[in-house]
């Protein structure tokens, strides 16, 4: 039984290997990001907690004052809207779509542009069923919870293919 184990733990260790996978690393930033303030009207919202968190995981200081020599990532909007995807025949809504709209701009410690009025969105939908509301109130939540940090690690991702002069 060991043995088989052994065996299937190696076999899984090469099919990995082949296929190219590979774990994600940090992200590599702009060097001008290492000092950043995070412009955002909620600094206290979920989002930006996990935005921040993942800022600081990459390296960035986040900083709060307007600091000499810091960089400004600029979020000017941050919005989750939920509206009626299907409706059944009796004009009930059967499934909701969840869209996470996002602006950005990323500016940097000397006041050059370098990301421009950056737009991102994304969408998730669900079931509702009218029976299990608790249910679908709990789901929305978790929907929301992935959408928020689904577009933080989004962001790092655009800012990470920022190239500086």
């Amino acid at each position: 039984m060991t043995a088989l184990r052994i065996g299937g733990s190696v076999l899984l260790a090469l099919c990995l290997a082949g296929c190219g996978f590979e774990l994600r690393g940090s992200a590599s930033l702009p060097t001008e990001m290492d000092r950043t303030r995070l412009e955002i009207a909620d600094p206290d919202s979920r989002f930006a907690r996990e935005l921040r968190l993942l800022l600081e995981a990459n390296g960035v200081r986040v900083v709060d004052a307007a600091a000499e020599g810091a960089a400004v990532l600029r979020v000017s909007r941050e919005r989750i809207s939920r509206r009626a995807l299907t409706v059944s025949g009796n004009a009930r809504v059967r499934e909701y779509e969840l869209v996470f709209d996002l602006g950005f701009s990323l500016t940097g410690p000397d006041g050059t542009r370098l990301l421009s009025n950056e737009t991102l969105r994304l969408v998730r939908d669900f079931q509702f069923d009218e029976q299990e509301i608790l249910g679908a109130s709990n789901e929305e939540d978790l929907l929301r919870e992935d959408l928020r940090r689904s577009m933080a690690a989004a962001v790092i991702r655009r800012l990470e293919a920022v190239r500086t002069p």
